[in-house]
């Protein structure tokens, strides 16, 4: 599952184990500790994309590590870099919200901030609770992912807040925790909306952070208009999101599984189930199909993300075309959504015997492929 890459750090050079779907971070990475340049204290908290490596460079002086995540692949990158870099293993949080954490512990905090302003504003909030009175936050945030707009909301909470390297396309700044005020951690709210899913009023719950959180996503919707699901079918969905898809398979008789590598979709889409008359179905947290390796399907569905930031990433399309080969039964069938211009078959050919498009629009092709 690992992807294996060497990585420059100023104290030397470090082996990343990567999960898929975790960004190498290198520029990222670079800005960052430039931005810091020692190790502050005997812990440190850590978040956001591709954060391992400010991670181990910080455990490398000795100093104890906190990281908080909602993505499982962060989670087993970090946890599996350690193990192979021989240092302590962090104190890794994978969960949806900001509860149970050991507030104003920390002593510095390393954040890479992730994309989007309302959860650049939970980073901001969750790195200033963790810290003590007087801790120092390092940050660092692409230019083209709305860095320079949300330092008001770090200046609301920290007061001052400085820019100090501009390399390679990020801005890493400095902030310090005020030696006096509250800072409490930010609340994940979970919200329901209404709307019609294939004619049926619907509710669908969503967050923060979560996919489409708030409405049926058109590639989800052109999944479920070309899916071809039986009842008493045994059906994974693989992303599941906020649920939508794995929904409209229940509602057509079938047993189905979801699973998602968010912690904060698997609690949605859950909830969702829940909303909709279907409490108790099974959804797990899972990279790809790990979750339910072993199990045999026969149906996959899947609407793999391709954004990572601006620019186009397929390596979760990739796993999940792999994935949905190993576990589906030998009469089963894998049912991918993907934009039109993304050019699919011949991987899906690599993989299975036979592959067609079922159903297509002027932006979304859903692919039928069987063995």
């Amino acid at each position: 599952m690992f992807t294996q890459h060497t990585i420059a750090l100023p104290d030397g050079s470090m082996t990343l184990r990567r999960a898929p779907g975790v960004p190498l971070a290198e520029r990222a990475t670079v800005a960052l500790l430039s931005a810091a340049r020692r190790t502050e204290g005997a812990r440190v908290f850590v978040m956001g994309p591709g954060i391992t490596a400010a991670a181990v460079w910080a455990a490398r002086s000795g100093a104890a590590i906190t990281a908080w995540t909602e993505n499982a692949a962060e989670a087993e990158t970090l946890r599996a870099t350690f193990e192979t870099e021989r240092l302590p293993v962090p104190q890794i949080l994978l969960q949806d919200s900001f509860d149970g954490l050991d507030l104003g512990s920390c002593d510095m905090a390393l954040c890479h901030l992730p994309r989007g302003r309302a959860l650049q504003v939970e980073a901001w909030k969750i790195t200033a609770a963790m810290l003590r009175p007087g801790g120092r936050l390092i940050f660092s945030g692409a230019t083209h992912e709305g860095i320079s707009s949300t330092l008001a909301d770090a200046k609301d909470l920290f007061g001052r807040v400085g820019i100090v390297v501009r390399k390679g396309g990020y801005h890493a700044g400095l902030a310090e925790r005020p030696p006096v005020g509250e800072f409490p951690p930010p609340e994940l709210r979970y919200e329901t909306h209404a709307l019609v899913v294939e004619g049926v009023p619907t509710e669908v719950v969503g967050a923060t952070g979560v996919f489409a959180a708030d409405r049926l996503d058109m590639g989800a919707a052109a999944l479920i208009a070309g899916m071809q699901i039986e009842a008493h079918m045994r059906v994974l969905e693989l992303g599941c999101g906020t649920g939508l898809v794995t929904l409209a398979a229940l509602r057509r008789g079938a047993n189905a599984v979801a699973v998602d590598v968010s912690a904060r979709a698997v609690t949605a889409t859950r909830r969702t189930l829940a909303a909709n008359g279907y409490p108790g179905s099974p959804v797990q947290l899972s990279i790809g199909a790990a979750a339910v390796a072993g199990q045999r399907f026969d149906v996959v569905l899947a609407n793999p993300p391709f954004h990572k930031g601006h620019e186009v990433d397929l390596e979760n399309a990739r796993l999940f075309i792999t994935d949905a080969r190993e576990i589906l039964s030998p009469q089963g069938k894998l049912y991918l959504v993907a934009n039109a211009f993304l050019k699919y078959g011949p991987w899906l050919q690599e993989h299975f015997a036979h592959v067609s498009c079922v159903w297509e629009d002027s932006r979304f092709r859903v692919w039928e492929a069987s063995v």
